[in-house]
């Protein structure tokens, strides 16, 4: 299993030594783009803080398909690439994993992908090319998915951290 947070030289990435660490990693990554979300939310800046929501969602993603490593794949070949890629949770492979999770018993995950991979498009075409007629309601989108993420936080045991989460978004 390897891991995407530094290239090395050659352009290859390390390998992940223990995968119990890279799962407490992506869950601490996970907080903090959730807390500079609200925080770059709360400054006015709701594109930035859209992306800061998605990049939250893609490393709870990790997390899951991380602990569930062992039941992702169907076959040989998507063995190869969960075990080489699809731990990372890759922007253009989201939405089959996703309905993967889904399949082996997790819920609304699909939902939650796509209101996320709505507000990642949001944060990178602003609201004249996404799906938002004006930036209120990408605001409301954004609320609505650090709470759904502060749920799946929660149901992995991060209690403590997701009520202060929660508490920042509420003083907006």
């Amino acid at each position: 299993m390897q891991d995407n947070n530094s290239l090395m030289e050659d352009g290859t990435v390390p390998q992940v030594k223990d995968l119990q660490s890279y799962i407490n990693f992506k869950l601490e990554e996970a907080i903090v783009e959730l807390n500079l979300a609200i925080e770059l939310l709360k400054r006015g800046y709701s594109r930035n803080a859209s992306q800061k929501a998605f990049m939250a969602w893609k490393s709870l993603l990790s997390v899951l398909v991380s602990t569930n490593l062992d039941k992702m794949p169907r076959d040989e070949k998507e063995k190869e690439w969960y075990y080489k890629t699809g731990f990372l949770a890759p922007t253009n492979g989201l939405n089959g994993i996703a309905r993967r999770l889904e399949e082996l018993g997790y819920k609304d995950v699909v939902g939650i992908n796509s209101l996320a991979l709505k507000l990642h498009r949001y944060a990178y075409n602003g609201r004249g090319a996404s799906d938002y007629a004006d930036r209120e309601d990408a605001i409301e989108d954004l609320k609505i998915l650090i709470r759904k993420l502060a749920e799946v936080l929660t149901a992995l045991g991060k209690d403590k951290e997701v009520k202060e989460v929660l508490a920042r978004l509420n003083e907006l």
